[in-house]
């Protein structure tokens, strides 16, 4: 009898600990632009090529949660379409620091440094991108190009590594 007592008690705490662990999960996976609107606003400017506009919601984004990395990161790439370089490769920076494990934002930093000259700061990050996220390497799968209405390949992140060696060695 004792027995069944205590196969209740597991079994009750089992299935409450499953149902919160499902509650939770439901809870967490709540659209989270809907709890952000002013992200969700920057990441659609963004899409439709307003960047202007689209880096004021970001801002606006940081200012209600300064903790909110997806939006400094959208800061970053909004500066870096504006072409103020200097000021997207500082967020940039800003970025890494709070999420040093992001392969995406290493490599827009390369595609940035690339930009600005500083080829061998770019090097460090295009393969330290591809390292990290190999997948990174293959460039836009075709579904993404059509989406975006991309007419050739562009140029992917290892073969950008290997023209840009081949510059430095050039120059020695």
């Amino acid at each position: 009898m004792e027995l069944e007592r205590v196969y209740r008690i597991i079994r009750f705490f089992g299935i409450s600990m499953i149902f919160l662990s499902f509650s939770w999960a439901i809870l967490q996976s709540s659209t989270p632009l809907e709890r952000r609107p002013s992200f969700a606003k920057a990441v659609d400017l963004y899409a439709d090529g307003k960047f202007q506009e689209a880096l004021l919601y970001y801002e606006t984004a940081i200012l209600e949660d300064p903790d909110f990395i997806h939006a400094k990161r959208g800061r970053a790439r909004t500066l870096m379409q504006l072409g103020r370089d200097s000021e997207a490769l500082t967020v940039f920076n800003e970025v890494l620091k709070l999420d040093p494990d992001s392969a995406v934002s290493f490599a827009n930093r390369a595609i940035l440094e690339d930009r600005m000259g500083l080829y061998k700061s770019a090097i460090k990050d295009y393969g330290r991108a591809i390292k990290m996220d190999p997948k990174l390497g293959e460039g836009i799968d075709w579904f993404t190009r059509l989406l975006q209405d991309r007419k050739e390949d562009a140029q992917t992140l290892p073969e950008r590594l290997e023209i840009l060696r081949n510059k430095i060695k050039a120059e020695k």
